[in-house]
């Protein structure tokens, strides 16, 4: 049990550290403005496109504040009890760290051997600790593959934006029930939006001038409303651990991948969508390698994508990096990844009767690594169970059959990724 003074510091820090992150928004500071765009086709689509970066905020200051937060969590949490979470709070603080000086090596190579610190690259180990990223999306792409041009592939694109922000608003104020008077889950149109969807602490928003098949729809309810808006407001109810509202870095592989997870548990995910994920890390291994932007621009065409899909996948390997190739934004190799992860971590939590484990997963924002000691905290009324929860994770019977199967049709191919959370589970205690 950790004591009342341990707790004391740790929703001080906590605070701390949710104010320290503000100023941190990694997307924000290395989007393109939608004038990139337009030159660039303006232009007939054969010149690298021109992009100029400025943070908005002191990157050294920020990432040194950090430094010193991670330093006082593994000093004044050092008590046995607390030591767990004392980890949990350093390497969330290292992470924002290492986060700002990402930022203020925006559009240098620089930003790029962040990047692969922070998020790994396709030749980094998944958790199993010998398949790589790279071989991942190989793999997924090369079974894929198969698909392409068939009906299995076909979705049209049925919903301009606007109508799918009201079906998708409709939608999740039937999953977001009990909010606070005056809350309310939204989603918007914005023009000049980088992605075609992203999620942000209110609701999900939608790029103008988008269009959207029924399938994606679907996936955007459950990946970005089930998980990322879901585990947003989980975390606020968290008083005594702030930070869990707020995504660290460091949990950017577990937030997708158990997002991508839902999007397979709840029949959404399909062969174009597995397709995309896959090809994200292969065009950042090209360029690693040395593709420039027009290279990867042609590469996604070929690829069956349209002008303005390859423009905006292309977009997303170099941004924040160099359009002229060698140092790419290493980010898009987490999907796959903690997809990897966060199946290998509820086969054992499901397999070793464990299944309150996976409540935990939707605490807030974290790591998996994190939710054995995070599981301990909710058993012991430190923490308040998390209010909204996918179907997949409520229903806790159907997941044990599954997990159950899947360790018995395959039990070597994530051999290495069990032993991994089997050594979790027996630190943190089990």
């Amino acid at each position: 049990m950790i004591s009342a003074r341990a707790l004391e510091v740790l929703r001080g820090l906590g605070a701390e550290i949710q104010d320290a992150q503000r100023p941190v928004r990694i997307l924000g500071t290395i989007s393109w403005p939608a004038s990139v765009r337009e030159r660039f086709f303006a232009a007939g689509a054969r010149e690298l496109p021109e992009v100029a970066y400025t943070p908005r905020f002191d990157t050294r200051a920020v990432a040194e504040r950090f430094e010193a937060l991670a330093t006082r969590a593994r000093t004044l949490l050092g008590d046995e009890d607390a030591a767990p979470l004392g980890r949990l709070c350093a390497e969330t603080c290292e992470s924002y760290a290492m986060a700002a000086r990402m930022l203020g090596a925006v559009g240098t190579r620089g930003f790029y051997h962040r990047s692969c610190e922070l998020y790994g690259r396709p030749a980094s180990a998944s958790t199993d600790g010998r398949t790589t990223n790279l071989a991942l999306a190989e793999h997924f792409d090369e079974v894929i593959a198969r698909y392409a041009g068939s009906a299995l592939a076909d979705e049209p694109e049925e919903l301009d934006a606007a109508a799918a922000a009201a079906e998708l608003e409709r939608r999740l104020a039937g999953f977001f029930v009990g909010l606070s008077a005056g809350e309310v889950v939204r989603c918007e149109v914005v023009p000049g939006l980088a992605a075609k969807a992203a999620s942000g602490a209110a609701g999900v928003r939608l790029r103008a001038g988008a269009r959207f098949s029924l399938r994606e729809l679907a996936q955007l309810e459950h990946h970005e409303g089930h998980v990322h808006v879901a585990t947003t407001l989980n975390g606020r109810a968290q008083i005594a651990l702030p930070l869990l509202a707020s995504a660290a870095p460091r949990a950017t592989r577990t937030q997708e991948g158990l997002a991508i997870f839902t999007e397979l548990m709840s029949h959404t995910l399909d062969v174009g969508r597995l397709r995309a994920l896959s090809g994200r890390t292969l065009a950042i291994k090209m360029a690693e390698d040395g593709a420039d932007f027009l290279e990867l621009y042609r590469w996604f065409l070929a690829r069956g994508a349209t002008e303005a899909a390859a423009f905006e996948s292309a977009r997303r390997v170099v941004r924040g990096g160099l359009v002229s190739g060698g140092a790419p934004f290493t980010k898009d190799v987490v999907y796959l990844d903690g997809l990897m992860r966060v199946t290998s971590f509820l086969g054992v939590a499901m397999t070793r009767r464990h299944p309150e484990l996976v409540a935990a997963l939707f605490l807030g924002k974290l790591e998996v690594d994190d939710v054995p000691v995070l599981g301990r905290l909710l058993a012991d009324g430190v923490l308040v169970p998390p209010r909204y929860l996918p179907a997949w994770a409520r229903d806790l019977g159907f997941l044990a059959s599954y997990m159950s199967w899947m360790a018995f049709v395959d039990p070597a191919a994530a051999e290495g990724a069990r032993a991994h959370f089997e050594t979790v589970l027996a630190r943190a205690g089990d």
